[in-house]
Order: C-alpha cells, then structure tokens, then sequence
C-alpha cells in the first residue's frame, strides 16, 4: 500500500511570508517591459544595490499605482536634476585617472523606472570613479569627494524608501499617508 500524505489542516490565520530575492520576485510578477542589459560598475554602493534593492525596487515599480507613482517620478526627477548637476560639477575638475577594477552584471530591467534606477546607478558610479580622479589631481578635496558620493548615495536610497510602503499608503497627491504634508 502506498504512503499517503497527512491531511492538511484547514487555513486559519495568515499565510506564512516567503521573501523573494532576486530574479525570483520579478518572474512572479507581469512585467511592463522585458529587456536585460549588462550593467558595469566599480564601487561598492552600485553592487550593493544590484545585489540588495534593486529588484525589489524593480518589483514595486510594476505594482506601484497613483499616488506612488506621482511620489517615485517627483524623487527621480529630483535625483536627475542633482545628478546633472553633480556631474556638470566634476566634468570641469581637473583629472588624473587610475585603473579601477569593474565588475558586470546582467540586470533585467521590468519597468521604465527601473531603467531610471539603473541609469542613476551608473551615474553614481562616474561620479564615484571621477571624483577618485579628481581627488587623486588635488583638484577637489576629500571631503568633498565624501560628501558628494554620500548624497549621491542618498538620492538613490530615497528611491528605495519609497518603494517599501504600499500602493496604498500614498495619497493621489504624491505623500505618504499618516505623515505631516510639507
């Protein structure tokens, strides 16, 4: 006779939380595009991300709808406007460049918020990379160097920080609901 499986318990209470990492949480979800591309970056930051955020970003972007919509384009477009100025910045240092080792990584890009991510993520990285330039010229200081790489840093966690409360926790206007309107 056949080992027959033990009767399952009816379902009460809540369904128990599996994480999903990665490729995974993007193949469970309808993609609204479906494209790969190689991303190469040199600092830690970008990996860390890739590795960390960014498909789960990429996941709350599909899903995202009004008010979060409206709250992630305005702190892209903010990031945007600081990263081209930051760059504008560092272009007219002068330089003295170094050989930096590059990792590359295949990134599945779901949505055309996840294109901006990755493309502030390859923005962070010229900055990381010119501002090493520039500081290895005595052109700028350390702690400028520091200071423009950690709000590089921080324009991108933003991002990040927005896609963690749900679709529903934003009003139509953009802000997060429970939380004192500027």
């Amino acid at each position: 006779m056949a080992e027959q499986d033990p009767p399952k318990k009816p379902g009460t209470g809540l369904r128990p939380i599996e994480r999903l990492n990665s490729e995974e949480r993007l193949s469970r979800l309808t993609p609204a595009t479906a494209s790969a591309t190689h991303h190469a970056y040199c600092s830690k930051f970008a990996r860390d991300f890739l590795d960390a955020h960014f498909y789960f970003c990429s996941s709350k972007f599909v899903v995202a709808r009004g008010g979060k919509v409206k709250a992630l384009d305005e702190a892209f477009r903010e990031a945007e406007t600081w990263f081209s100025s930051a760059l504008e910045w560092i272009a007219d240092t002068e330089k003295i460049e170094i050989p930096l080792f590059y990792e590359e990584k295949e990134v599945q890009v779901s949505h055309s918020f996840a294109g901006r991510l990755l493309r502030l993520l390859m923005q962070y990285d010229k900055i990381f990379a010119d501002t090493l330039y520039s500081l290895n010229c005595g052109s700028i200081t350390g702690s400028q160097r520091e200071t423009t790489t950690q709000i590089a840093g921080k324009r991108i966690n933003a991002i990040h920080q927005i896609c963690i409360p749900d679709t529903d926790r934003f009003n139509q206007d953009g802000t997060l609901l429970n939380s004192p309107r500027s």
